[in-house]
């Protein structure tokens, strides 16, 4: 069995209870010691108490840092922070500070600036770190965390890894209710630490654990949990699994849910440039994308999760309905998107739109780079990017710099031109009909990879298609398999239910 984190393992609990000028959290003293508790328990963890640095009402940032420094530096396996308290923003970036008992609401130099916990963290020789922030606009942290650091930090990075699970979104109040024992996010945390996971593994990885908290919290009203990390650190075995071999004799499919999941579909065939050709193709592509989005035998979107944008005038056209998807979709984004793309002087790739002009794209076309930050911005667990456009390899470039998990599916790479019949382009068409069909002797489920390698072995018209995954934590499955060969005994990591 891989073993559990011993004496080389340190963590520092932090929990900031009593204010003079923010609302008082008793819960965050109890919800230190709850997981203090679970975390030192001989039967399902393995962190020593006496490596277990406790912190109660900081008064000062030093309180914070001096523990955190040296559990940093004594650090071999694991370093676990966890903080509970008020989480405030500050300055013109909106910088994510920790409370403490003194701190003042227009002061920001009366609390502790999270970077300033980012940096130890990230410099700690620990093999892995992992950070656990319940406090109002945690998601905030992310950024800090996974930010391109100084050099020195980037080599060590480059080989230790790190994960980071908040308690809501970077725009979102966590939640402590009245008359309850632990916040409400903590309280499913140590829920799920307690019970276990059902069809997981012996031991409890991070990546487990979020989506095990993140279901129980879908049937409340308080925001989601996010997560992000680098070096699959999200695979870090943290407790042993309680519910390990309940339900795992019976072979079953799940049902996927799309009830989360928002999706939107852009076919641009016509062009007031004469320099573009029209694209008659483009809205054919798109209405059977849709038609196929909507299919409850392949995936199951309902009608108005699947917003459709035929020949977009401008840019704010075509980015403004991916904007509105990207506020509401909790588990997947998907964008579809077929018609004329072009490249900058700068290599940039852009998407056009009717009223785009070859010799004026940089602002009347549709940067990639702008489609990157709209889903860079998503609390969607995961996005998917089909293109049918020349030069779609190009997308990856954009997404790059993204922290979403982005799977770019395109019917050419960076140089290559997507080619159309009168009717459909020939990668669309490809796709409509392995879709349709299915995969035989594949799992119930598909993922983009299982796409992506059918594609490959179509009959070879056009050019291959593209595919890329940028900063993906997981491969997941996102469709139905519509074949009647399927193979129930493969498993697979199920997106819309986990």
């Amino acid at each position: 069995m891989t073993l559990l984190p011993n004496t080389t393992a340190r963590a520092v609990l932090i929990g900031t209870a009593t204010y003079r000028t923010f609302d008082e959290i008793p819960h965050s003293y109890n919800n230190v010691r709850g997981l203090c508790e679970l975390l030192t328990d001989l039967e399902l963890g393995s962190f020593t108490p006496e490596h277990m640095r406790l912190i109660d009402d900081p008064a000062t940032s030093a309180d914070i840092m001096q523990p955190l420094k040296q559990a940093a530096e004594e650090a071999e396996s694991v370093l676990l922070v966890y903080y509970s308290g008020h989480g405030q923003l500050t300055g013109e970036n909106s910088e994510l500070h920790l409370t403490l008992t003194g701190s003042e609401p227009d002061a920001p130099w009366s609390s502790l600036p999270f970077s300033y916990v980012a940096d130890i963290i990230k410099q700690s020789g620990a093999s892995t770190k992992i950070v656990v922030l319940d406090c109002c606009y945690s998601g905030r942290a992310h950024s800090d965390l996974m930010s391109d650091p100084s050099q020195l930090v980037k080599d060590q990075l480059a080989t230790e890894g790190l994960y980071c699970l908040t308690s809501a979104p970077k725009n979102r109040p966590s939640k402590a209710p009245e008359g309850h024992t632990y916040t409400a996010f903590t309280h499913h945390l140590l829920e799920s630490l307690r019970d276990g996971v059902p069809m997981a593994g012996p031991l409890l990885r991070m990546a487990d654990i979020y989506g095990d908290v993140r279901k129980r919290m879908r049937a409340t009203k308080f925001p989601l949990p996010e997560q992000c990390n680098r070096k699959e650190a999200g695979d870090f075995p943290l407790v042993r699994n309680r519910a390990f071999g309940e339900d795992r004799a019976t072979s079953f499919v799940p049902e996927l849910d799309f009830s989360r999941s928002r999706a939107v579909v852009i076919g641009s065939s016509t062009y007031d440039d004469d320099m573009l050709g029209v694209l008659p193709s483009c809205r054919n592509d798109a209405l059977a994308v849709r038609q196929v989005l909507l299919d409850k035998n392949i995936f199951g979107f309902a009608p108005e999760h699947c917003t459709l944008v035929l020949d977009p005038a401008t840019p704010a056209d075509l980015l403004g309905p991916v904007g509105d998807a990207a506020e509401e979709a909790e588990d997947l984004l998907l964008v579809y998107y077929s018609g004329h793309s072009a490249v900058t002087n700068e290599g940039d790739l852009t998407l056009l739109t009717r009223r785009s002009r070859m010799d004026r794209l940089s602002y009347t076309a549709a940067p990639a780079s702008v489609l990157a930050g709209i889903l860079g911005e998503s609390r969607a667990r995961e996005h998917v990017v089909i293109a049918d456009a020349c030069f779609g390899g190009r997308l990856s470039g954009a997404f790059a710099t993204t922290m979403a998990d982005v799977y770019t599916l395109c019917s050419a790479n960076r140089t290559g031109r997507a080619m159309a019949t009168t009717d459909h382009g020939v990668f669309t068409a490809n796709l409509l009909e392995m879709l349709q069909v299915g995969i035989p002797g594949a799992a119930p489920h598909l993922n983009l990879i299982d796409v992506f390698s059918a594609l490959q072995n179509s009959d070879g018209s056009g050019s291959a298609p593209f595919l890329s995954l940028s900063g993906t934590s997981k491969i997941r499955c996102l469709l139905r398999n519509g074949s009647d060969e399927i193979n129930t005994a493969t498993e697979h990591s199920c997106l819309m239910t986990a």
